[in-house]
């Protein structure tokens, strides 16, 4: 199955494509962290016109009211290189993993799996919606926690530790929202535009999660 979607990956290679995702998916996660952190969490530049404070690695995160610079190259690093970069092969790769899947389902009809197999059609999406279901459990979330956390200036076993405390709750609330989106992306979004599109819901989402995690701060501190 790997050989076949890499094989598939460079056949398919576009490197046109491949900077347009990368370009979108860095501007989208730049722009994204910036309205979370200036219009969600009112984070503020220093008054006086000098440089934004850098967190060193190791060092205790930054006072709550202060814009975290660091924080903003690293989301929007890890948006070019995870969702920019990877995910531009790894969308290629659902619908061969979805084919497997399927074939290998014991319980199914005939009609079913004829339906889940035709390349384009709703039930072939929600297939691959789950697959990238599996890779929001499996990657991706790891990944965000350790790889963002690094960048961020935690280091790698306080990253590790917010990674086992936040998993589950991360990966519930994200299925909410990522299942749907993505059996719609692959159902009517063109291949070539999905990433794309996956990077300009990443930027909704993130707002609307800082937004209520936020919101829930508040009224903690409030009570």
């Amino acid at each position: 199955l790997w050989r076949a979607a890499a094989r598939a990956g460079i056949e398919r290679w576009d490197r046109r494509a491949l900077v347009a995702d990368v370009a979108c998916a860095s501007f989208l996660g730049f722009v994204g962290d910036a309205i979370c952190q200036r219009f969600v969490e009112n984070k503020r530049l220093p008054a006086d016109g000098s440089a934004p404070r850098w967190r060193r690695t190791g060092q205790p995160p930054l006072p709550q009211e202060d814009f975290d610079i660091r924080r903003l190259f690293a989301l929007t690093g890890f948006s070019a290189m995870y969702i920019g970069v990877f995910l531009h092969f790894l969308f290629q790769a659902y619908p061969l993993a979805a084919a497997f899947v399927v074939k290998r389902a014991p319980a199914m009809s005939e009609g079913l799996r004829a339906a889940m197999l035709r390349k384009g059609g709703a039930p072939q999406a929600l297939t691959c919606a789950m697959v990238d279901n599996v890779h929001c459990a499996v990657i991706y979330t790891p990944t965000y926690f350790l790889g963002v956390g690094v960048l961020e200036g935690d280091n790698f076993c306080e990253a590790a530790s917010n990674l086992r405390a936040e998993w589950l709750s991360a990966y519930l609330s994200c299925g909410g929202f990522w299942i749907p989106f993505m059996w719609l992306n692959f159902a009517v979004v063109a291949p070539r535009r999905r990433v794309q599109a996956m990077a300009t819901a990443n930027l909704l989402w993130n707002i609307i999660i800082d937004h209520l995690a936020h919101r829930g701060g508040e009224r903690a501190a409030a009570e």
